[in-house]
């Protein structure tokens, strides 16, 4: 298919010659991707610019593009799972050097005045921003070479973990250990349902909280797998599981975005316990779901995503302590349309993260 010219009003999209970044942008719903070359406008006092490094696909990315949660704002480059180096600093950045390696995750922006920024919860803020999410109309995201983007959601990552392998950790890794962190306690026996790109972090991180962890899979190849990641039991959900299974959990960690046994698996939660729905199924197709059990057992079903600046460095620092990092099928820059590919069918081997460090245009120099 043939190049669609593109326009945007925060970048002007050039050459490779003139450009500041190279850039994999989706046109349309119908996730036409083309490469692009293009320049960030002056930078701001408060913003930072890093050339990417490392950079993860999330699913959610998927569901975006093709407007399965409702309408995309092409052009669009997506990416919110991010690693970097620091090439340059605007004038009020204090907390940040040239060189520096940076993370970047969902939230590029919050208000700071509304009920759950001032309750340390800024991941829900609902007050009027410019623009909350890395990428939407104004900014775009990490499927690119650098990122021009606030300094203040810009994090340092630990000198000990693997930079390949932490970009999920801004995505992935926060969205299980907020829920860890809030209803798990050392000694808990924990469920960990779907062992993919969420769930074996899920079980890495409830096991060095000094959980009793199970793990829930559908495939029963990979029982032996999720035992070396530190599970103390795995079981297949069959129906006859599940119900041997019933009532045990103090917590339930749900991976699985649109599973039509949703009933059967709030079930495994004890009374007074907490599920967690974690996974996030297109807006057309919500799972079936009775509440009987919250009603019979008082459980409390939740859901979460994110979390906060304050708990994403908690978790660096967590994940850094135990040496916590993303299983991932790592891809080549130009590669992007592949990994993505793999992505959306559903098959990568956990996470999927592309290498940027060969793909930089001659302007990607540190200032």
């Amino acid at each position: 298919m043939a190049e669609k010219k593109i326009s945007h009003p925060t970048y002007k999209i050039v050459s490779d010659e003139e450009a500041d970044a190279f850039g994999w942008v989706f046109t349309d719903a119908k996730e036409h991707m083309q490469r692009i070359g293009f320049k960030f406008p002056e930078l701001k006092s408060h913003e930072l610019r890093a050339n990417i490094t490392y950079t993860g696909l999330c699913h959610s990315d998927v569901h975006i593009v093709t407007e399965e949660w409702g309408p995309a704002p092409f052009p669009l480059v997506p990416g919110h799972e991010i690693c970097g180096e620091v090439t340059a600093l605007g004038s009020d950045v204090k907390d940040f050097k040239v060189g520096d390696r940076v993370g970047f995750g969902v939230l590029r922006e919050t208000c700071g005045q509304c009920e759950p920024c001032k309750a340390n919860q800024e991941n829900l803020c609902n007050g009027k921003v410019e623009q909350k999410y890395t990428y939407d109309k104004k900014y775009w995201g990490g499927y690119a070479t650098a990122l021009q983007q606030p300094a203040a959601f810009f994090y340092k990552i630990p000198e000990n973990l693997a930079i390949e392998k932490v970009p999920p950790l801004f995505c992935a890794g926060i969205t299980l250990y907020n829920p860890i962190r809030d209803y798990c306690k050392p000694g808990m026996e924990v469920a960990v349902l779907g062992i993919g790109g969420l769930g074996h972090l899920g079980v890495m991180y409830a096991k060095a909280w000094g959980c009793r962890v199970t793990g829930v899979t559908s495939s029963d190849d990979k029982k032996d797998f999720i035992k070396k990641l530190g599970a103390d039991d795995v079981f297949v959900s069959t129906d006859e599981n599940l119900e041997k299974y019933k009532g045990k959990f103090h917590v339930v960690l749900n991976t699985i975005s649109g599973s039509q046994k949703l009933t059967n698996l709030v079930w495994l939660t004890k009374p007074l316990g907490t599920f967690v729905q974690l996974g996030l199924p297109p807006t057309e197709k919500p799972p079936v779901f009775d509440p009987a059990p919250l009603v019979h057992c008082k459980i409390n079903y939740v859901g979460s995503e994110t979390g906060s600046r304050e708990v994403i460095k908690e978790m660096l620092e967590f994940s850094s302590k135990h040496n916590i990092v993303s299983m991932c099928e790592q891809f080549e820059f130009d590669d992007f349309k592949k990994a993505y590919d793999v992505l959306k069918e559903g098959k990568p081997k956990f996470r999927c993260v592309v290498d940027c460090t060969k793909a930089y245009p001659k302007n990607a120099q540190k200032k």
